[in-house]
């Protein structure tokens, strides 16, 4: 993203793991049967610290982007101003995630540290939703004028071309498409128990599950279980491709989200989302224009109800939803476009030196 408006990017990351530290942390928390989480606590950003302003030392730039790097920049003393980039803040996901929860109290103390800090010594913070931006406008009194949104882009290079959408998908059948490492939290169940419900009303189905394995008592003769796509390699990335292009909508339930790129990805090909209002997904689902929100109290009947809506009527309400899911796509979650706004952010609002 970087290289399309700078003249020159250098990467300092990744930083060294701290595999020792971590490992003797955490055998320490496991006697007090909760978790430490080292990877935003006070010893791992002043390693982080040290070994950045190694890098840096003697060097010029005009700004330090900082992705998803609290821990890295909270300690980090430099006059070069400092843009953050997230999804979320420590606030946020803590207690949100099943797996960012039952932390020490001195984790959870060190945690807010370390996202104040970093937000704090941010000149520039950018985050993908207005549910993130309030945690840090309200939890951690950072200032408004120095906040902005712009969110994530799609996780793959390969989609400029697409410059129109599939309207020659077999309309004959309805094709879902799960997609998700975590079948509990992506709502694994829901999305099925909605493919139940439109076969039981009459509407041909297919459900493909891709990036887990879903249990044993999911099953149907018309669901396809993919468990893993790396998009990293070739021909991999071209059946995972070839998979959005065929698929009528992502359904995918999900109970916890910062954001949600594969929404941002299935927009990419025309494809309607269909997920939870929790979270992060408002940025990257937004009802009516590429996709629809639901409560999460929502069952697989509600999903079925929207779907078969939208899919009983292919010409009036399904393509124009799918090319309106392409637009949104072009003029919000393509890099080319998030490169250009956060340039514009950087020129305005960071401090000239």
């Amino acid at each position: 993203m970087l290289k399309l408006h700078f003249e020159s990017v250098e990467v300092l990351g990744p930083v060294k793991n701290r595999k020792i530290l971590k490992g003797y942390l955490n055998r320490i928390s496991r006697k007090f049967y909760k978790r430490y989480n080292i990877d935003h606590s006070f010893f791992i950003s002043y390693l982080y610290a040290r070994q950045f302003k190694k890098m840096l030392k003697g060097k010029t730039y005009d700004f330090i982007f900082a992705p998803r790097a609290s821990t890295e920049i909270a300690l980090l003393k430099t006059s070069i101003p400092i843009v953050y980039y997230t999804d979320a803040t420590f606030d946020n996901i803590y207690g949100y995630y099943e797996w960012f929860s039952n932390f020490m109290s001195i984790s959870i103390r060190e945690g807010n540290y370390i996202e104040n800090l970093a937000l704090n010594r941010a000149s520039v913070c950018i985050f993908t939703s207005q549910w993130a931006s309030e945690s840090a406008t309200s939890k951690y009194k950072v200032d408004p004028e120095k906040v902005h949104l712009l969110p994530f882009g799609p996780n793959m290079d390969n989609y400029s071309f697409k410059n129109a959408v599939n309207t020659q998908k077999n309309k004959d059948i309805c094709k879902l498409l799960f997609l998700g490492v975590e079948w509990e939290r992506k709502g694994g169940q829901i999305a099925f128990d909605a493919f139940q419900e439109l076969k039981k009303r009459g509407l041909k189905s297919t459900l493909t599950i891709c990036g887990c394995q879903p249990p044993e008592y999911i099953m149907d003769k018309d669901m396809v279980v993919i468990p893993f796509l790396d998009k990293n390699k070739p021909a991999e990335y071209a059946l995972f491709e070839a998979l959005f292009q065929e698929q009528h909508f992502l359904i995918v339930p999900t109970r916890a989200e910062c954001f949600g790129v594969v929404f941002v990805e299935a927009s990419a090909f025309g494809i309607p989302s269909l997920t939870t209002n929790t979270g992060g997904t408002g940025a990257a689902v937004i009802d009516g224009v590429n996709g629809y929100r639901f409560s999460l109290e929502a069952k697989g009947t509600e999903y079925a109800d929207k779907i078969q809506e939208i899919f009983t009527d292919y010409q009036e309400k399904y393509i124009p939803l799918s090319k309106s899911t392409r637009h949104c796509f072009d003029h919000e979650f393509d890099w080319d476009v998030i490169a250009e706004k956060f340039h514009e952010i950087i020129l305005k609002h960071l401090p000239k030196g």
